[in-house]
């Protein structure tokens, strides 16, 4: 396979991530580093279509599962030790005890929908709270020829 069919097929296969989860990121790859982090010149961005109906998984009926660190949710990109059932935060690099009910049955063919890596959107039917209404949040860059600007108002 040459260099140009393997940036293809990565090119491809992120259109299909966009379409299956609503979202465009300005980077396909986190930093790993904190001097990565230092020397990205394009700010890490993200377009997200809200309300977009996902088709699987359906709603998961449990509360989600969040770092000990900073409050994110496990998700597919988080790495699992399943002899200590441990989980890392790709955001903080904390490291996260499964509750008892996930600890007790979670091994690499036995996963949790949170971690199945296709599985990459998902949603919570969150447990004893009402629902209200959804809130959006507009973000306009003002830094637009002042014409662009005139048209938003």
């Amino acid at each position: 396979e040459t260099t140009t069919n393997k940036s293809s097929m990565q090119g491809e296969e992120f259109l299909l991530q966009e379409e299956r989860d609503g979202v465009r990121l300005s980077w396909n790859v986190w930093p790993s580093s904190r001097l990565e982090a230092t020397r990205i010149v394009v700010p890490i961005g993200c377009l997200y279509t809200p309300l977009r109906p996902i088709m699987h998984p359906p709603p998961l009926g449990y509360d989600p599962i969040r770092c000990n660190g900073c409050g994110a949710l496990l998700n597919p990109y988080c790495q699992v030790d399943y002899r200590t059932k441990l989980w890392s935060c790709p955001f903080c690099l904390s490291r996260n005890h499964f509750p008892p009910h996930y600890a007790e049955n979670i091994t690499e063919t036995n996963l949790p929908a949170e971690l199945i890596p296709q599985f990459t959107t998902v949603e919570y039917e969150l447990q004893g709270r009402s629902g209200g209404s959804p809130v959006f949040i507009f973000c306009i860059d003002t830094c637009l020829p002042e014409n662009e600007l005139d048209e938003l108002k």
